[in-house]
């Protein structure tokens, strides 16, 4: 569908009332509108008897050649569409006169509406009040807004909207701003990959990447290449083919490092540190499972002192198997054996004293014996071995000696 203006195009109408006109023929010495236009092609008419008139914009159809009143400009019947009686009319191509560009007595165009130009069109000093839309290439020697070079005025202008149907070149930069300050997020532009690195190419930019000024940090949803950087901070999973620290593979690195967070994927290396004299916290399993990936936790009340052997802590509990036990303190018990028997209420002892003060002796005291002490030792002893020990060989001659004795003393 276009809009056709032809000359010499008339014909003859008998249509009534204020539908659709039917055409009826060309009129002598002119034109039909079928002759010029194709189906769809709308056209400036003009409808008259002689009398009433009517002016406006009409589709034409091939079919029935019919001329519809799409748009009434102006009429006889204030500027509507007239409703025609019964009779003949000629109806015919025209231009109206609103739609007409004329030159004023300065030999200036004022044009109100919209231009459209085809093809390879030249203007000279355009001024233009209005909204320009070109479809195609704008090329000038020079323009200005409100009397200033347009490089002038687009340095401190913000684009807001730009089409790669016109591209900017290394001749005229765009002004940059420092916003460090400013805590946003801030799209990045890229050279889109469609043709060349370098030349007049289109800017674009995706929304998965940004900077955020006020805190330096560019974010993206994945990073690939070499990173360089002074500081590492990984909020999710840093997964690497490999990882060196200072040109060392990590492998190396944390073999001798303490770790405070591993998994059984990666184990510890255990130095012996028995020559140490200091107190070492005991690691444990924390409290939620006792296989799979778990944490590990210490508790300030048990440690082991490797220089002594020394295991502390507030309360044992289970089965003590010791060589030798030294309790400082109250050693309790439910129950104490002694060579696997009960010590009870009142101790039986194989010897000494037992606590209800009955002595208790070996196998080497028998009953009547008498009693010699020999250093810190009790023991029994006989009568014939008393006899021997007092170097007598009689009971009458110990008598007769234990009694010169105790004269001897008296």
């Amino acid at each position: 569908m276009a809009l056709v203006i032809s000359d010499r195009v008339k014909e003859t109408t008998t249509t009534t009332g204020t539908g659709t006109y039917t055409l009826g023929g060309a009129v002598a010495g002119f034109e039909t509108f079928t002759t010029n236009l194709s189906n769809s092609d709308t056209t400036y008419y003009c409808c008259t008897d002689g009398t009433d008139f009517e002016v406006g914009l009409g589709t034409f159809t091939s079919s029935g050649t019919t001329l519809a009143r799409t748009t009434v400009i102006s009429s006889s019947n204030s500027n509507n569409a007239v409703s025609w009686s019964s009779g003949t009319r000629t109806l015919f191509c025209t231009l109206p006169a609103t739609k007409t560009i004329v030159l004023d007595a300065s030999g200036n165009a004022s044009v109100g509406g919209t231009v459209t130009a085809t093809g390879t069109s030249v203007f000279t000093n355009l001024d233009i009040s209005g909204d320009v839309d070109i479809d195609g290439t704008l090329e000038a020697d020079a323009i200005t807004v409100n009397g200033t070079a347009l490089n002038t005025v687009i340095a401190g202008v913000t684009v807001t909207n730009a089409t790669n149907a016109t591209n900017a070149t290394n001749s005229s930069h765009v002004l940059v701003t420092d916003n460090e300050s400013t805590s946003e997020e801030n799209l990045i532009t890229f050279v889109e990959d469609a043709t060349s690195s370098t030349g007049n190419v289109g800017l674009e930019m995706d929304g998965n990447l940004s900077y955020n000024p006020s805190s330096g940090t560019v974010t993206a949803t994945i990073f690939k290449g070499n990173i360089d950087a002074v500081d590492g901070d990984f909020d999710g999973t840093l997964e690497a083919d490999a990882i060196t620290v200072g040109g060392t593979a990590l492998a190396t690195v944390i073999a001798g490092t303490t770790v405070t967070t591993a998994t059984n994927a990666n184990h510890v290396s255990v130095a012996d540190n028995e020559n140490t004299n200091e107190e070492n916290l005991i690691p444990f399993i924390e409290d939620t499972s006792a296989t799979g990936n778990v944490g590990l936790e210490s508790d300030g009340d048990f440690a082991y002192n490797p220089s002594t052997g020394t295991v502390t802590a507030t309360i044992f509990k289970g089965n003590i198997d010791a060589v030798d036990g030294d309790f400082d303190g109250t050693l309790e018990a439910d129950a104490i054996t002694l060579n696997g028997t009960a010590v009870t209420a009142t101790a039986t002892l194989s010897t000494g004293i037992s606590n209800t003060n009955v002595a208790q002796f070996g196998s080497g005291v028998a009953d009547n014996d008498f009693l010699r002490v020999d250093g810190t030792t009790i023991e029994g002893r006989s009568a014939s071995e008393v006899l021997s020990d007092i170097g007598a060989t009689t009971a009458a001659l110990a008598a007769d000696e234990a009694t010169a004795l105790a004269i001897a003393l008296g």
